[in-house]
């Protein structure tokens, strides 16, 4: 099967659906304290060790985008206790 354009496009949508989720749902889970985070974030990150396959430099790129993305949408701990 080969994919033409608009399958390739559908595909890419998908996938950058599930990882928004992901980011987003890994954000709520932090803020009302059951996900650590910082801890997911900092495993993202170590994924992307360069003795990994050479073949997954995609997801070692990928992981530490949603790294930057979970980051970016934590509530800092001062600002909680403020609420």
């Amino acid at each position: 099967m080969h994919m033409d354009t608009r399958d390739f496009d559908e595909l890419a949508g998908r996938i950058e659906g599930v990882a928004e989720a992901v980011v987003l749902l890994s954000a709520h889970l932090d803020t009302c304290g059951l996900l650590d985070g910082s801890r997911l974030s900092r495993e993202w990150r170590e994924a992307r060790r360069p003795d990994v396959l050479p073949q997954l430099e995609t997801a070692r790129v990928t992981l530490g985008e949603l790294a930057k993305a979970l980051d970016r949408l934590r509530v800092p701990p001062a600002r909680l206790a403020s609420r």
